[in-house]
């Protein structure tokens, strides 16, 4: 899912025993647990992404929900989230016992933009320090146990930044956004799920998408100043906004 200014949707691939839910284009329609308030999905014309052609945004009370997680006993969920708040701690992500964000709340994730908390029905996390651009956030829950979380870090190459003791219970929805009060601008992107392995982060700077960093990529950030959208992650710098310094930040990892 694909959020930057913009809104993105989760589309359920089941494989055996394992499920993902991703953005795949720019509208919110495959979250099949619908939508409330007014995200915005669009083109980068009008919001940030971090990768592809498109993005969820909010400005407003808004979310959507997903209910595809099916009595999932695990789970590991990766989303981008960019915040310019004026107030509040919103909760930015919640994950349910039962379709429609109903029954008992297993997971939430809450964000002042500044500090994230992480709740697993018991006791949590104390505040966990973002960015001011672009954050990358994974959890990996398992009911009745644990749930690790990961900032700003890749889940399938760091030690997690912090566990949670985590309630028992099983998954059968999850809903992202902002339900609660929101003041202030909230963006997300490519949210992604999976039932038991790590999903792990995008390669930033990769702007034509192709799993390496190469000067093709410099070729493309260079196109996207000039009006040609990149379809990989363009935003090298994670700012949440493209520029020169993107470039600079590509040739430094080259």
């Amino acid at each position: 899912m694909k959020y930057v200014a913009q809104l993105i949707l989760p589309v359920l691939l089941l494989i055996g025993s394992f499920f993902a839910s991703s953005s795949m284009a720019c509208t919110t329609s495959q979250w099949n647990g619908g939508v409330t308030g007014t995200p915005i999905a669009d083109s980068p014309l009008a919001v940030s992404r971090v990768s592809g052609l498109c993005a969820m945004k909010l400005d407003a009370l808004g979310s959507v929900t997903d209910n595809s997680p099916s009595v999932e006993p695990t789970a590991n969920i990766r989303f981008y989230v960019f915040a310019q708040l004026n107030s509040g701690s919103p909760v930015i992500f919640e994950a349910f016992s039962a379709d429609d964000a109903g029954g008992d709340s297993l997971i939430s994730v809450t964000f002042d933009g500044t500090n994230f908390v992480f709740d697993a029905g018991d006791t949590p996390s104390a505040g966990v320090p973002g960015t001011a651009g672009w954050n990358l956030v994974e959890v990996a829950w398992t009911g009745g146990a644990t749930m690790d979380y990961w900032v700003n870090a890749d889940s399938t190459l760091s030690p997690a930044t912090g566990s949670v003791n985590a309630a028992a219970g099983t998954m059968e929805s999850v809903v992202l956004g902002a339900a609660g009060s929101l003041d202030g601008m909230i963006t997300f992107d490519d949210y992604v799920s999976h039932r038991t392995t790590p999903v792990g982060g995008l390669l930033m700077g990769d702007a034509n998408g192709s799993d390496t960093l190469t000067i093709a990529d410099v070729i493309a950030l260079f196109n996207e100043l000039n009006g040609t959208l990149a379809t990989g992650q363009p935003d090298c710098n994670s700012s949440g906004g493209i520029s020169i310094a993107d470039v600079i930040c590509l040739f430094n990892q080259l």
